[in-house]
């Protein structure tokens, strides 16, 4: 079968792959939409270290195309969208079907071969069935939802609280909407492009600040009044906008740093005791429902994913997939790769 494989920084080709075998509770998926994730770009451009070569991707949905030992037949020919997340088999929460308790998981894409291929394997354990009415491009998109609804599970925001959404790629603009939904007052987004910022105010955006045009910090204090917002989310990864966090929020407020990259700086501890924060680490999609909860937020219409994808290749064009990715070429959000 056909891969696409990260072959050294900023080189990806297709290659032919053996075919995936399930093993005992595994499933093998025939993969019919593929999207791409920051994490897959920081691979490509070396912000995150990854061991080549390798299959990269993890956000993905297709149909179930054969079953292991120990799992059900009935699962052959459903349509399903799929956790990324592997558990490791061997811990005493795999072993109490706990999987997702799992702290051995790893990301399929970054610690093994991902989905940007015809097939692959993964535990019965991660497939969601997908409901009619959601189409396998919804379903590939599934990721940023859930990492953001674990993210505001954890803040736990208050009707006409004001929140801060630092980057609008496609977590931050998941995070835009979602925080809208949950009933933020003042929502402020920043980006250092104007291209996603005619989603943002879609999605329920009050200001967009440009940190390529104007001094971020300023802008953001002048717009709570000198005071800071009372929730900052941090998801672009990039080391300016993370050193900049503890600056713009409230004495008292809220932090939330999902953005993940090697050259990160570290949070300083002294200003988080000053102003008495309540910081969260956000690792990924929590594994506690919050996949379910964004399908559903799909299926209801509640949460519109078109106006994030920009734009679609063939696993043909892989290369000039990631290369739009990497660039943000066109504009770039989300880029979707159907095998």
């Amino acid at each position: 079968m056909r891969a696409a494989v990260l072959t050294a920084l900023e080189s990806i080709e297709l290659q032919e792959r053996p075919e995936p075998e399930a093993a005992p509770g595994w499933v093998v998926v025939q993969v019919e939409s593929a999207s791409l994730c920051g994490t897959d770009v920081h691979q490509y451009d070396g912000r995150i270290d990854t061991p080549f070569p390798r299959v990269p991707g993890h956000d993905f949905s297709g149909r179930v195309a054969s079953v292991g030992e120990d799992v059900d037949e009935s699962w052959v020919g459903r349509a399903v969208a799929v956790k990324p997340s592997l558990p490791c088999g061997d811990c005493p929460e795999c072993h109490t079907d706990k999987p997702f308790d799992c702290k051995r998981k790893k990301l399929i894409g970054l610690w093994s071969d991902g989905c940007m291929t015809e097939r692959v394997a993964v535990p019965v354990v991660n497939l969601i069935p997908r409901p009619d009415g959601v189409e396998a491009w919804q379903a590939s998109l599934l990721e940023p939802l859930a990492v953001g609804l674990n993210t505001v599970d954890r803040l736990r925001i208050i009707l006409g609280e004001s929140v801060v959404v630092l980057g609008q790629g496609p977590i931050g603009l998941a995070l835009t909407r979602l925080c809208a939904l949950s009933g933020a007052g003042k929502l402020i987004v920043t980006d250092a492009r104007e291209a996603p910022f005619e989603v943002s105010r879609s999605f329920g955006a009050t200001d967009c600040v440009n940190v390529a045009e104007t001094d971020a910090q300023e802008a953001i204090l002048e717009l709570t009044d000198g005071v800071g917002a009372d929730i900052v989310i941090e998801t672009s990864g990039f080391p300016a906008s993370s050193a900049m966090c503890l600056d713009v929020v409230r004495k008292e407020g809220r932090l939330a740093h999902i953005g993940w990259a090697n050259d990160l700086p570290p949070l300083p501890v002294i200003p988080i005791m000053a102003k008495t924060l309540t910081v969260y680490g956000v690792g990924g999609n929590g594994g506690r429902g919050q996949y379910e909860r964004a399908l559903e937020l799909v299926r209801s219409g509640r949460f519109d994913l078109d106006p994030l994808v920009t734009h679609r290749f063939s696993l043909d064009d892989v290369a000039e997939a990631f290369d739009v990715a990497s660039s943000k070429a066109g504009g770039a959000i989300k880029v979707i790769v159907s095998p």
